[in-house]
């Protein structure tokens, strides 16, 4: 016997609705992988910036700046340090702005904010420097890799208007450098130690 047209509808409508819904639980969940900064940054494949770098100057002072992921790759904290200037900030992802921003300090008493783009294979990360006088600067890095060891990163004033200036402030070249685990002080063998006693008899 047939259904009557409203059952039919009615279960039509319904398997309709579950449909949307499935597709709706799929797209959530694929757009929050996509949300956070690890997704972000495998999707633009800079990966390869995650780790120790060091630099020298012209003047001979070394530079060495380290970027480190935290929160399950949500966050990535970057250490900068020179002979007598130092920095510490995050990098993260904010979804409802929809862009990657930076904020940080320094030991000069200098806040900085900024925000992370991308141009081909080039990461650019644009920041404003607030001075302890208040005096304010803007820059733009240009940071690409040159091969496994090597990273370039190109620094530019930033004009009011937000156009970067025609020629750049400084070029350098940076090596990758190892990170050195610490040994714990539990995973030291202690002076009156059993080990140290065999050794000795």
């Amino acid at each position: 016997m047939n259904q009557p047209k409203t059952a039919r509808l009615h279960t039509s409508l319904k398997n309709c609705l579950v449909a949307v819904a499935i597709l709706l639980v799929v797209w959530s969940a694929q757009a929050a992988a996509q949300q956070s900064l690890g997704g972000i940054v495998k999707e633009y494949g800079f990966d390869w910036i995650i780790g120790k770098w060091m630099t020298k100057t012209d003047e001979g002072e070394k530079i060495l700046i380290t970027y480190k992921w935290a929160l399950d790759k949500h966050l990535v904290t970057i250490d900068y340090k020179g002979s007598d200037y130092e920095y510490h900030s995050m990098v993260f992802y904010v979804p409802a702005e929809d862009e990657v921003v930076q904020v940080g300090v320094d030991n000069k008493g200098g806040t900085w904010k900024g925000t992370w783009d991308a141009e081909g294979d080039k990461a650019i990360m644009k920041v404003e420097q607030t001075q302890a006088n208040g005096e304010i600067k803007k820059m733009a890095a240009f940071l690409s890799k040159v091969d496994d060891q090597t990273m370039k990163a190109e620094l530019y004033a930033v004009k009011e208007s937000g156009e970067l200036a025609d020629e750049p402030l400084s070029i350098q070249q940076y090596k990758r450098k190892e990170i050195k685990t610490e040994k714990k002080a539990a995973d030291k063998p202690s002076k009156g130690s059993k080990k140290n006693k065999i050794k000795k008899d």
